[in-house]
């Protein structure tokens, strides 16, 4: 299940990586275990101008400082604190911002 967000957050990026290594997200700060994908939003096919203004990036994160413990639940997966973020930089505004939480 996905919850869909449009905040702003301040991240920390890697130009190595061409990527986030962590973000801040309301009050708290998050680092990125894995960048998963990543992809320019492709917009409609009569506004192409738009295929350009984000680039986004889903991402394996968790609160910083937390790390999964090794315990497993009921069907036998660990139990971790991370979370899959899709976040996005918005290239005409120069900002970023979470546009889901899949849980």
């Amino acid at each position: 299940m996905a919850k869909r967000y449009d905040d702003p957050i301040e991240v920390t990026a890697d130009p190595h990586l061409r990527g986030p290594v962590g973000f801040s997200w309301r009050g708290r700060r998050y680092e990125v275990d894995e960048q998963l994908s990543s992809w320019r939003d492709a917009g409609e096919w009569w506004d192409q101008a738009r295929a350009r203004e984000r680039e986004y990036f889903r991402v394996l994160a968790r609160p910083a400082g937390l790390v999964a413990t090794g315990d497993l639940d009921p069907d036998g997966f660990m139990v971790s604190p991370s979370a899959v973020y899709d976040i996005y930089f918005d290239r005409l505004k120069r900002a970023w911002r979470i546009a889901r939480l899949w849980d």
